[in-house]
């Protein structure tokens, strides 16, 4: 019988990726068409959205965390189509 060999080693972290930001945007999201716009400009900047919290169509802010691309913590309406803030940004992980 072949034998299984596991290498896999644990490691602390959020499980995002080396370096995570989140944004919140300045005003409610008008409506998904609004969303989508944000959604997409963040991948054509060479973001991966590894989350969304909220709703659109003025239900509220929205949160999004951002990985890899270029630094997210100054983002304004002429780059996403929408003015967001950085909350945190967590770098490092192991």
């Amino acid at each position: 019988m072949a034998t299984v060999t596991n290498n896999a080693v644990g490691k602390a972290g959020n499980g995002l990726g080396p370096t995570t930001t989140i944004v919140v945007t300045d005003a409610a999201v008008a409506d998904d068409a609004a969303l989508q716009a944000i959604i997409d400009a963040a991948g054509q900047a060479g973001h991966t959205i590894a989350g969304v919290a909220g709703t659109a169509n003025n239900a509220g802010l929205m949160h999004f965390a951002l990985q890899g691309g270029p630094d997210a913590s100054g983002y304004a309406a002429e780059v996403l189509g929408q003015a967001l803030s950085a909350v945190a940004t967590f770098t490092g992980n192991p």
